[in-house]
């Protein structure tokens, strides 16, 4: 194998399929990257048997790619991505000896690194004649934001460290819950295939670091073991969670005793200043008092001391009420929401309480209250 390219164009290619290298394993295989170089492209591949990230480089002026010997090695990726990070900003040739030592060089200096027999590396999950379903970039960026910070982070539940995902109906829904919070949010797709499955929380998040902007289209296919989305040149795997999402339909109320719209801004600036307060031992409890169309937030601590903020509401319906909750949870739900209005929905102070953006019932967050006395 023998090939050089701009120092840039292999680091980038580096740097998308890193997440996917195996931290702790027994297998040296799964710490590396795979780099297999072709006639006209080079495909570097990363894969811990639970997430796999591949990424194609097809030669242009811009990369300078030129191949003189296709070929195929996996190299140690800590010391790959370093050796390639501290090069100089120009043309990198690569090309490995009968023993997988690997030579790579420049003008003025050269490494040499030992690799791994290429057939030793996992295969990724095959997905030939599987059905996709296609969304924007963007969109699926957008549903992962609002969705993921809700999923559980302890392996307790294994099933609710993932979203639900769900296509039926010409709507696309993702929804994650950690059995205290839930936050789903739908999109309109029409004569999409029937698409359930649930996703890790963790994965989805590393898949939005490497999403095209804009409109660009993602492609969305799936096994029974494994997801696959396709964003241009990459191409992103992960295992399913196995078992059964819950119902969350019937957690979601369907009425409510007081209702009231507030700006978006006022109450996400005053629970973060009462979240000062609040300490970690009382779950983060941040109090709250509705009274006429007054919202009064608060904290207290004997340790710190204590703060009380007034937010004059747009408009109140239903009855008066005192709530207490999680601020750390309230404030990941508004942060996601990015309102400049929001409904709020209430049954009394022992129950959860909805927010949504105003005029927007696509997104939803759900939260349980802090019981005090």
């Amino acid at each position: 194998m023998r090939f050089s390219i701009q120092k840039a164009a292999l680091m980038q290619a580096i740097q998308t399929v890193s997440k996917a290298v195996a931290v702790r394993t027994t297998k040296q295989v799964l710490s590396g990257i795979l780099l297999d170089v072709r006639d006209q492209e080079i495909i570097a591949t990363a894969y811990d048997l639970e997430l796999g990230i591949q990424t194609r480089i097809v030669g242009s002026e811009d990369n300078q790619l030129k191949i003189e010997q296709p070929g195929s090695i996996v190299l140690p990726a800590r010391y790959f991505s370093e050796v390639i990070r501290k090069l100089p900003d120009t043309v990198i040739t690569m090309q490995v000896a009968n023993n997988y030592m690997t030579e790579i060089s420049t003008a003025s200096v050269q490494f040499h690194l030992h690799g791994i027999d290429a057939e030793e590396f996992p295969k990724l999950p095959s997905f030939v004649g599987v059905q996709g379903l296609q969304v924007q970039s963007s969109m699926l960026g957008d549903l992962i934001r609002t969705t993921a910070f809700a999923t559980a982070n302890t392996e307790v539940r294994p099933i609710l460290t993932g979203i639900n995902i769900q296509c039926a109906n010409d709507k696309l829904t993702f929804t994650a819950t950690d059995g205290l919070r839930l936050a789903t949010h739908y999109v309109t797709l029409t004569d999409a295939p029937k698409w359930q499955a649930v996703i890790p929380g963790k994965s989805l998040i590393e898949l939005t670091k490497i999403l095209a902007s804009g409109d660009d289209i993602v492609e969305l296919y799936l096994t029974e073991s494994h997801s696959l989305f396709v964003s241009g040149d990459t191409r992103f795997y992960t295992r399913l969670i196995d078992g059964t999402y819950p119902d969350t339909s019937r957690i979601i109320p369907n009425g409510h005793k007081t209702e009231v719209i507030v700006p978006g801004d006022d109450l996400l600036g005053a629970i973060d200043r009462a979240a000062l307060i609040a300490r970690d031992r009382d779950n983060h409890m941040v109090r709250l008092e509705l009274e006429n169309t007054v919202l009064t937030v608060s904290s207290n601590s004997p340790e710190i001391g204590n703060v009380s903020e007034t937010v004059e509401s747009e408009q109140k319906t239903g009855d008066d009420l005192q709530i207490a909750f999680n601020a750390r949870y309230v404030l990941d739900a508004l942060r996601a929401l990015d309102a400049a209005q929001l409904t709020i929905r209430f049954n009394g102070s022992t129950q959860a309480f909805v927010i949504e953006k105003t005029g927007d019932k696509s997104v939803l967050q759900l939260i349980s209250p802090v019981l005090w006395r």
